[in-house]
């Protein structure tokens, strides 16, 4: 009986453990409620990110079924964009870039000092999703091949972080709207430090928002005379 119990077979038989539900897990206990616990955390950006991929899914659905006619146009303002930004220095290129990141950036910062933002601020991914939706949708729709490279080397790597800038502000947002409802039900008294730290927080997100516009500058001078669209 020493000699089986030594098998690994059975080593594995005892190191699996009962979880609570009726599961088996491999496991350790200790290390399932760290990953709930960060589910529990992230689940806000979790939210958001869905919220976003719903934004890309209705642009690009829109892309697929708008007529001819709409799809050439937005292929011939595409195309004066992308000559119009190739005079442009690189740090002119960049600001095109920083200035819708801005507006959105914003908008959230705006909407938290709100008691009422949330619903708004759950609009921000989604709109945001489109914008990419349907310009990537279209691409594909109007240049095939070259315009999904396009989308992939060029648009897509500034625009992940973006998205992950987006993320972290619209839930530090969802956070201070909901301090300014408990402030104005009485519920809390101090917003000083929690007002400075939200400002903190922004100023840095605002200086990443800097760094994807100069990403975004350097892939397009890097990549985009390679396509033709």
């Amino acid at each position: 009986m020493k000699r089986l119990a030594s098998l690994p077979l059975f080593q594995n038989i005892k190191s699996t453990k009962i979880v609570p539900g009726g599961g088996l897990s491999r496991l350790p206990g200790p290390d399932i409620k760290k990953y709930t616990a960060a589910l529990e955390r992230s689940w806000q950006k979790l939210a958001l990110l869905g919220l976003y991929a719903l934004g890309l899914f209705l642009g690009a659905k829109t892309a697929g079924t708008a007529s001819s006619g709409w799809q050439a146009r937005l292929l011939e303002l595409l195309r004066a964009q992308r000559l119009g930004r190739a005079d442009l220095s690189p740090f002119g290129s960049a600001m095109g870039y920083f200035g819708t990141d801005f507006l959105f950036l914003l908008a959230a910062f705006l909407l938290g000092l709100c008691a009422a933002g949330l619903p708004f601020l759950l609009l921000l991914p989604v709109l945001r999703g489109m914008g990419v939706g349907v310009v990537s949708g279209w691409l594909y729709m109007t240049c095939g091949l070259p315009g999904v490279g396009y989308s992939v080397l060029v648009l897509c790597p500034a625009a992940v972080v973006s998205v992950l800038v987006m993320l972290t502000y619209c839930k530090e947002s969802m956070l201070m709207s909901g301090d300014m409802l408990l402030v104005l039900n009485n519920k809390q008294d101090k917003m000083e430090s929690s007002l400075r730290l939200y400002i903190t927080r922004y100023l840095v997100l605002l200086l990443v928002s800097v760094l994807a516009a100069a990403l975004d500058a350097l892939c397009f001078a890097a990549f985009s005379g390679i396509f033709e669209i």
